[in-house]
């Protein structure tokens, strides 16, 4: 991107919810991050992210529903987690100190992106506390519902003395 205005421009069209988040999520961006931003097109059952490849970049998701993609070696394929909130891919490893991907990420539908390297938004949200506390809350909201749906489909109880 050229800067962040032209950021901005780019995600007025996109869904309220989606919009308003990232609206929030580039207020306190510099023009030099919104300059490292690329707009991608990814088409239906491509691959957005493989699981072992190196974390080079995060995406930000404008537009299309997302698959998160097990493959195993016996030939079956498992999805997982609901994405409809996840409007960022690719940090999570990068907040873990992990080198590669961990999950697979498939477009389930024509989908446009940001790709930005994965070093500039390190650099970015590091300063960003606003990007920082956003993208935590995020995070920690799709975990904690991930969490309660699987205790509710394994039936764990815990008791503690």
């Amino acid at each position: 991107m050229k800067s962040k205005e032209r950021l901005l421009q780019l995600i007025s069209g996109i869904d309220r919810e989606r919009y308003q988040y990232l609206k929030q999520f580039f207020s306190r961006m510099p023009d030099s991050a919104a300059e490292e931003f690329r707009y991608e097109e990814v088409k239906k059952n491509e691959k957005i992210i493989s699981a072992g490849r190196r974390c080079e970049a995060v995406y930000f998701v404008l537009e299309g529903e997302i698959k998160g993609v097990d493959y195993y070696k016996t030939g079956s394929v498992y999805s997982f987690m609901d994405f409809s909130k996840m409007f960022i891919l690719g940090d999570f490893e990068l907040f873990s100190n992990m080198e590669n991907y961990m999950a697979s990420i498939d477009a389930v539908q024509d989908c446009r992106l940001l790709k930005v390297p994965a070093s500039s938004y390190l650099r970015w949200v590091r300063q960003d506390e606003n990007a920082l506390y956003l993208r935590l809350n995020n995070i920690l909201t799709i975990l904690t519902s991930e969490r309660k749906w699987d205790r509710e489909y394994l039936r764990m109880s815990i008791t503690g003395d």
